[in-house]
């Protein structure tokens, strides 16, 4: 049986990175995903850049994507500015994209 937090983070796998056209798992920006025995799910993200120009759509999209799921109540993305992003949290398939693009990494 699937639980709660496996079909969100199989819903977050839409939310894409709109710079890179790839989804925040792949690009390394989602850690974690809580969820509490009430369906009250907390994302934790991390973002390449403090000031992203996208802030506030990929957080709007993550919420509207978990709240989708059956059997979460509420949705809360907690962005770390602490923790470092770095080019090496991408998966292969997403630097392989970025190179495509000219981005060195």
């Amino acid at each position: 049986m699937v639980n709660i937090r496996d079909r969100v983070e199989e819903s977050l796998k839409t939310v894409m990175d709109p710079h890179m056209g790839v989804n925040l798992a792949d690009m390394g920006m989602l850690r974690r995903i809580d969820v509490a025995a009430e369906g009250d799910v907390e994302v934790g993200l991390v973002f390449p850049c403090i000031g992203c120009p996208a802030y506030e759509l990929i957080k709007a999209d993550v919420c509207k994507s978990a709240a989708a799921v059956e059997g979460v109540n509420s949705v809360k993305v907690k962005v770390d500015w602490n923790e470092d992003w770095q080019k090496t949290d991408m998966a292969e398939s997403a630097r392989q994209r970025a190179a495509v693009h000219g981005y060195v990494i």
